[in-house]
């Protein structure tokens, strides 16, 4: 048993010990947003968009940590441009789902865009590159997302994720992506980590003898892409969210 002099003195040491040992360091996803717009300058002056392109990447603050595992993302779009949504055919996930996913059988049309998503099985450490697609559903109120790859896991799952016209402030249209748990953990006990999505939305579809982009702007945006994204590290649980604002830049020919 220590004396009292003695236990006041290592208890001291254990407090001063404890004072100088590090402590953990908290770890924050980071995420970084382009976005790049091409319109088309039409006879007689008019302007037209002919594609929408968009890059977001996904790392932490602390080099050597895994990724967190992304649950929710919310993208609000420059200006008040609009989409053509409603004059385009719809193919959502249910139907997609219905066909054993044979996008082919989607309305002709109705695919608005495509791109890649890289991701790592992060238990797993194997990184795969997946191809992506992109519908007009619900009659323009939902954007449709496809996801398929090959490895670590066969995945070809598809999400409807709602596109909301706002009113009023700096943005337009909210696009709102609740990612499926199915697409946050491919196999039992291995979870994902996006590394980078990469996307353009390029639709076009005639209409009355009029060729007719899924989006409306007719002018270079003036505000900025904003994104909220909310991550989960399912290892320790801990939670976090990022928000990332950029400007777009736009090119008229």
């Amino acid at each position: 048993m220590l004396h009292a002099p003695r236990a006041l003195a290592a208890g001291a040491a254990a407090l001063m010990l404890a004072a100088a040992a590090p402590a953990a360091q908290a770890v924050s996803p980071v995420v970084r947003l382009s976005g790049a717009a091409s319109l088309t300058r039409l006879r007689g002056g008019a302007v037209t968009p002919a594609a929408f392109h968009v890059v977001t990447t996904f790392s932490t603050d602390t080099p050597g940590r895994s990724l967190f595992t992304i649950q929710r993302a919310v993208i609000e779009f420059p200006d008040h441009a609009g989409t053509n949504g409603g004059r385009f055919p719809s193919c959502d996930a249910r139907r997609i789902a219905r066909n054993n996913g044979d996008l082919k059988r989607c309305p002709k049309g109705s695919q608005i865009g495509s791109g890649i998503v890289k991701a790592q099985a992060i238990q797993l450490g194997v990184t795969a590159t997946g191809q992506v697609a992109i519908f007009n559903s619900a009659h323009g109120k939902d954007i449709t997302f496809n996801f398929r790859t090959v490895t670590p896991a066969v995945i070809d799952e598809s999400i409807d994720a709602p596109i909301t016209q706002l009113h009023g402030g700096r943005y337009g249209e909210e696009l709102t992506i609740v990612v499926p748990h199915t697409l946050q953990e491919i196999i039992s006990g291995v979870f994902v980590g996006v590394q980078k999505l990469d996307v353009t939305l390029t639709g076009t579809v005639r209409s009355h003898g009029t060729t007719l982009s899924y989006l409306k702007a007719r002018s270079c945006p003036t505000t900025p892409l904003h994104g909220v994204f909310d991550f989960k590290d399912w290892t320790s649980g801990q939670t976090a969210t990022a928000t990332v604002d950029s400007r777009v830049r736009c090119t008229v020919r």
